[in-house]
């Protein structure tokens, strides 16, 4: 680690009364059919029906129009988030990095999450910090920090994780409302020319969030 880093994501049904007449065709014959439906008296008499059976049936071929479907799909967001407030913050490793920690404080799918960063430090490049809590907010679930090249050309990956963390790395919360402490080691990787090396490092971040639902 150098000397630096120490001071350090929506009819009705018309009915049609009536006659009906039907016409059967055969070959070369007519024959028409008489069925009128009316109200009829006592002097109606029905007429003899003449069925004349054609020699070839004639098939009618019908197609059924098929409507084409409208479907609508519905897209729903899978990760709800709330809406952010303003934060501050500061970190140290060993010695302070930076007191110039600005981000947001906003709950994405349940869980409390605060990002933060210094894009002007005095020795890194960059500074970037995301921390996670647990959904009641009484736990690290975890932290992920990236400083861009110092003036060595050193550039670091900080992290821990709560539910699988790593041996010697902790996570100790404090704080009072929205304002917190986290203190402990966390894992922490140089690298320089495409070589890493790694180690433990003590660190302690501070955040306050701005009065507001998140």
């Amino acid at each position: 680690m150098a000397d630096d880093v120490q001071k350090a994501g929506r009819r009705p049904s018309v009915r049609r009364w009536g006659s009906a007449c039907a016409v059967v065709l055969g070959t070369g014959l007519a024959v028409t059919l008489a069925a009128c439906a009316g109200t009829g008296g006592n002097d109606f008499s029905p007429k003899p029906i003449q069925t004349i059976t054609p020699s070839t049936a004639s098939t009618a071929s019908s197609t059924p129009s098929t409507s084409p479907t409208s479907s609508t799909t519905a897209s729903a967001s899978a990760t709800p988030t709330t809406a952010s407030v303003k934060a501050t913050g500061s970190l140290a490793l060993y010695m302070t990095v930076t007191k110039k920690l600005v981000g947001t404080c906003r709950t994405v799918s349940g869980s409390p999450t605060v990002t933060l960063a210094d894009h002007d430090n005095e020795w890194y490049q960059t500074v970037d910090l995301t921390v996670v809590f647990d959904s009641s907010r009484t736990s690290v679930a975890s932290i992920d920090g990236a400083f861009g090249e110092d003036s060595e050309g050193f550039t670091w990956k900080l992290g821990y994780s709560g539910s699988e963390p790593a041996k010697g790395t902790s996570a100790a919360l404090t704080g009072s409302g929205s304002s917190f402490t986290i203190s402990g080691k966390l894992t922490a990787k140089e690298t320089r020319d495409g070589k890493t090396t790694s180690e433990l490092l003590p660190y302690k971040i501070t955040g306050k969030c701005a009065s507001g639902a998140w």
